[in-house]
């Protein structure tokens, strides 16, 4: 069962009045923090949130995990600079809470905020051409589902719902700035076979840990992976192509489309096809991660018990 956010306590672990008035208290204050991001300058709003990240995010339960997760991606790190890195990394969860905050105000001034980046070897998207388009927790991740709204193409967004109702209820709304579809994670996976079926694109992140998932190398240890992504792109015969958006100076963003990614042996069988493109989406995301470590929003267990217990 999912834990409160800055309490080590589960949800089943008290009662129901309680646990309600904890909710309460949680979206009070997360609300009260956005509702200031949203009027203050953009660029001054990015700098609070990473203080408050930095600062409140040290109550977290979850910065133990943020912290292994790290030390895999950064094996050789002195115990200094990965405090370092797991300090900036809380300092990122609050940027990110300021970008989902501000999602309406970006767009609105896309014209010198944002930018839209068609990588050589990349597809501009087309209404016409359905692709299934994947991102991660890094950088601006936030941004990414906007490339439906931009190009206009229907591009329905999965997303976790959030164990706090009050706060799962703020961050729908503010999610409607992507004017498009946005899908459960619970039961998303029979949306989006509807979609792909209407010749619609759609768009997931898969960077977090899948039970159940195939065992995909990533920074050199095998970790359960999504390889729905590459399935449903050799089922529908349509392109998988990567999405990552990153931060510029200035508080500007740049969203940056990949070219697709293509099984590297035509003549395999359809499950190592499967497996060849998702390591190589792996191998993507270890790059961009490894560029800014403080900037993966990975604040659960990544790989499996027996990796973190190794790199310990």
């Amino acid at each position: 069962m999912p834990r409160f956010y800055f309490s080590g306590r589960r949800s089943h672990e008290v009662t129901a009045r309680r646990r309600k008035l904890i909710w309460w208290l949680e979206a009070a204050v997360l609300k009260s923090v956005m509702g200031l991001l949203r009027i203050l300058p953009l660029e001054t709003a990015l700098s609070l949130s990473a203080f408050i990240g930095r600062s409140l995010g040290r109550l977290s339960p979850r910065v133990e995990k943020v912290r292994h997760n790290l030390r895999i991606v950064l094996p050789d790190a002195r115990s200094d600079r990965l405090e370092d890195m797991t300090r900036a990394s809380l300092a990122n969860v609050g940027v990110t809470t300021a970008e989902m905050a501000n999602l309406d105000r970006i767009w609105r001034q896309r014209g010198k905020r944002l930018e839209f980046n068609v990588l050589p070897g990349a597809k501009r998207p087309q209404s016409d051409r359905p692709s299934i388009f994947v991102s991660a927790h890094t950088g601006a991740w936030t941004l990414t589902p906007l490339i439906g709204r931009y190009y206009d193409v229907t591009l329905p967004v999965i997303y976790a719902p959030e164990q706090n109702p009050y706060i799962d209820r703020a961050l729908y709304r503010l999610r409607a700035t992507f004017a498009n579809p946005l899908v459960s994670r619970d039961g998303g996976m029979r949306m989006f076979m509807r979609s792909l079926m209407r010749g619609e694109s759609i768009g997931l992140t898969v960077d977090t840990r899948m039970d159940g998932g195939d065992a995909v190398p990533f920074f050199g240890h095998p970790a359960s992976t999504n390889t729905a992504p590459a399935r449903l792109a050799l089922r529908f015969e349509c392109d998988l192509v990567p999405v990552l958006a990153e931060r510029l100076p200035g508080g500007r963003f740049r969203v940056n489309i990949h070219p697709p990614v293509q099984p590297r042996q035509p003549e395999a069988s359809r499950d190592e096809k499967v497996l060849d493109m998702s390591r190589q989406i792996n191998a993507l995301l270890e790059t961009e991660i490894a560029r800014h470590p403080d900037q993966w929003l990975c604040m659960k267990r990544r790989w499996p018990k027996a990796v973190h217990e190794h790199n310990a």
